[in-house]
């Protein structure tokens, strides 16, 4: 009986991994599509509106939606950690929970866990691969102080790098969907915290521990994709 349950939960849990990453696989080429477009539009309510970026994202760097990136590093390994999205969120790292080297990360899928000031938050892959080194527990604090280099967080030997580098956005893309990132961001904090973040400031480091529990776990879900089952 037990097992049969078990199995049932499995089961369900393969089919949820397995819808979210179709939609992120259709994601990356629509916004893709719209970014141009949506990016002149931003440039001109940036005129008329005075708030400014919260977030910002280096040329270079290859983003998931899930808020997590990948550079090349040597080959076929890439260095994979957390954007400036993710960064804010979470606030100082206490502990990383990663994968150890010869684990296989997949891309789209749960894959370390950090913990800050502002809790637990589940990052998923930006690609699938073997890990092949992670971070040192005793240096985190680069990955507060400079997410997109020192404080990377796994090299991965990618399996197949080109497949998944056409599901990251890049470039102008990938900075308009940040910027579309933060303006939803906004317009969710905004009941909870009232103007003092949606007045265009720059969003508090470690922000999530500000927040009433519900609307942290719906911020998790709706921009990191954690449903909380590891927190």
């Amino acid at each position: 009986m037990e097992s049969g349950m078990l199995s049932d939960i499995q089961n369900a849990k393969t089919i949820e991994y397995a819808i979210a990453a179709a939609f992120l696989v259709l994601f990356v080429p629509f916004w893709r599509y719209v970014a141009p477009p949506l990016a002149k539009r931003r440039v001109a309510a940036r005129a008329a509106d005075s708030l400014g970026e919260w977030f910002h994202i280096p040329d270079g760097i290859r983003l998931h939606p899930g808020h997590a990136w990948a550079v090349p590093a040597s080959g076929n390994e890439v260095l994979v950690g957390i954007d400036d999205f993710a960064r804010a969120f979470v606030g100082p790292v206490h502990r990383v929970e990663a994968p150890p080297p010869g684990a296989v990360v997949r891309q789209g899928e749960p894959a370390w866990t950090l913990v800050g000031d502002g809790g637990r938050l589940t990052i998923t892959s930006p690609v699938t691969g073997v890990v092949t080194a992670k971070r040192d527990g005793e240096d985190l604090e680069d990955v507060s102080k400079d997410p997109y280099g020192k404080g990377w967080l796994l090299r991965v030997r990618a399996i197949d790098l080109a497949r998944d580098t056409r599901h990251l956005l890049s470039g102008s893309a990938a900075r308009a969907w940040m910027e579309d990132a933060g303006q939803r961001l906004r317009e969710t904090l905004a009941p909870g915290l009232g103007p003092a973040l949606a007045d265009g400031g720059v969003a508090l480091h470690g922000y999530a521990a500000e927040l009433p529990a519900d609307l942290r776990r719906s911020v998790a879900r709706e921009f990191f994709f954690d449903d909380g089952e590891r927190r």
